[in-house]
């Protein structure tokens, strides 16, 4: 979510000032907050274009190429498109809230994020994705962690791991799987097989952990915070990782809400 995170308060504290050049303050804003940028390309739809006075657009498309937001974090591309939407201008003002709470209604946000797999194996060894590895993998220890994106949404990790029956002893540990998209909401690894020390591990072992691994795999859980996401798309290949899908936000919805319509 950080990625959503950071283009919305861009957008949003850019559409609060209204006016005319809001395309080139947007550019200008997220060159400003990222490390590096290739190209923009950028389209606010205002008619009448008076209304970004008040904090109001019709619709938005921008697509940036060669993205860094973060020092960690490099896209290949990001397209995002927008509905409607209406900003609370008093909170935007006085700098009140966090940026889902500076929304007046709901907002639908569609997009298309494409990574390289030399650029997803650089966010997996940043301290960030390592402390959240670490997190859930409990009692056991994964380092040095390395992906290689194949065909039809296959996918193989090598990685080294410390178990605590064998104390600090290194082990090398290889998994290949296939990541599929169920329901929309959730990520499921199937069709998985694995080695430790270049030895198979059992079905029944990977099983029990492609299962513990797949209830975590979820997007429901922001749903408590009136976000409901959903993944249209996820396509592997040799070089690069694709997602596609959308975003409702609505603070005034609740999981007992989605829970109901589906």
């Amino acid at each position: 979510m950080e990625l959503l995170s950071t283009l919305l308060t861009i957008i949003i504290s850019t559409l609060g000032v209204g006016g005319y050049v809001v395309n080139n303050l947007l550019i200008n804003n997220i060159k400003k907050n990222s490390q590096q940028v290739g190209e923009i390309q950028m389209r606010v739809n205002s008619i009448p274009t008076y209304q970004l006075l008040g904090g109001k657009i019709d619709s938005l498309q921008m697509s940036i190429k060669q993205w860094q937001p973060r020092k960690s974090i490099v896209f290949d591309l990001v397209e995002l498109e927008t509905d409607g939407i209406q900003l609370n201008l008093s909170a935007v003002t006085n700098q009140q809230g966090n940026w889902r709470q500076l929304l007046e209604t709901p907002v639908n946000v569609a997009g298309r994020v494409i990574i390289t797999q030399d650029n997803l194996n650089r966010l997996l060894k940043s301290p960030e994705v390592e402390s959240l590895i670490g997190r859930m993998g409990e009692r056991i220890k994964i380092a040095d962690l390395n992906v290689d994106l194949q065909a039809n949404n296959r996918i193989r990790i090598d990685s080294k791991a410390k178990l605590p029956i064998r104390g600090e002893e290194l082990l090398n540990v290889s998994l290949e799987f296939t990541l599929t998209v169920a329901k929309g909401h959730k990520l499921e690894i199937k069709n998985i097989a694995g080695t430790l020390n270049n030895r198979p591990l059992s079905s029944k072992l990977l099983n029990e952990l492609v299962e513990s691994i797949n209830d975590r795999l979820t997007l429901r859980q922001w749903e408590k915070e009136g976000i409901a996401a959903r993944l249209l798309r996820l396509n592997t290949n040799e070089n690069q990782l694709e997602i596609a899908g959308f975003i409702h936000i609505d603070n005034k919805k609740t999981r007992q809400d989605y829970d109901r319509r589906e």
